[in-house]
């Protein structure tokens, strides 16, 4: 990645989707970053997470975003939405999901100055995918793409694996299926198809606080 810009010893990272798998091991792990001195997360569950540094703001819509704008004003934004037709109930549910509401969060990021923006879209990514769930990744990688971040971290992983609180019956079976073949293939390919959602969240944490001037796309074999 290109070179870092530098960033203060102390920030405020603020983070959106917390309780999803991913999301829950990037918010302990930024609790547990000496230099990350206020955690801001927004979600529509608590975290169940007691800790100085937290800071929780409860919606029960992700529509309400614009209204929340000056209270999760950091330094460092992540962004961990995520979730796919079957669970939200629709085209229409899933589009303000991983669509809209990416869009809008990062729109606060960006009128606050943030210094990085981390996002979690996915292998496969492309806004003319006839693919609905590809199709709308890439609308969103695209979209916040144009806000025009100083620092912008795209991550493209595979199968997301981990403990979820949320049971996802597609990607259960999915992953009862694909990480067992997985082991059959090189470390390589291995990493195209399965990603651990500890070492993605590893990863967003680093390269966030890194700030790495420019757009970055960061591929499933590299996380």
């Amino acid at each position: 990645m290109a070179r870092a810009t530098q960033l203060d010893t102390n920030m405020i990272a603020t983070i959106i989707g917390g309780t999803g798998m991913t999301g829950s091991f990037l918010v302990r792990q930024l609790l547990a970053d000496p230099v990350i001195t206020e955690v801001i997360s927004v979600s529509r569950k608590p975290l169940n997470i007691s800790s100085a540094k937290l800071t929780e703001i409860l919606v029960s819509d992700l529509a309400e975003l614009p209204s929340l704008a000056s209270k999760l004003r950091g330094e460092i934004y992540f962004c961990c939405l995520g979730t796919t037709r079957q669970a939200a109930g629709s085209k229409e549910n899933f589009e303000k999901v991983d669509h809209t509401a990416i869009v809008e969060f990062a729109k606060i990021a960006q009128a606050h100055d943030a210094k990085s923006f981390t996002l979690i879209s996915s292998g496969g990514a492309n806004a003319k995918s006839k693919a609905l769930y590809f199709q709308v990744k890439g609308r969103t990688e695209d979209d916040v793409k144009a806000l025009g971040f100083r620092s912008l971290i795209i991550f493209q992983p595979g199968l997301l694996v981990g403990s979820r609180r949320d049971f996802r019956l597609a990607e259960s079976v999915a992953s009862t299926v694909l990480v067992p073949i997985s082991r059959l293939f090189p470390a390589g390919t291995r990493k195209r198809l399965v990603t651990q959602a500890e070492t993605l969240a590893a990863r967003m944490l680093a390269e966030g606080k890194a700030a790495p001037e420019g757009v970055h796309i960061v591929p499933a074999k590299d996380i």
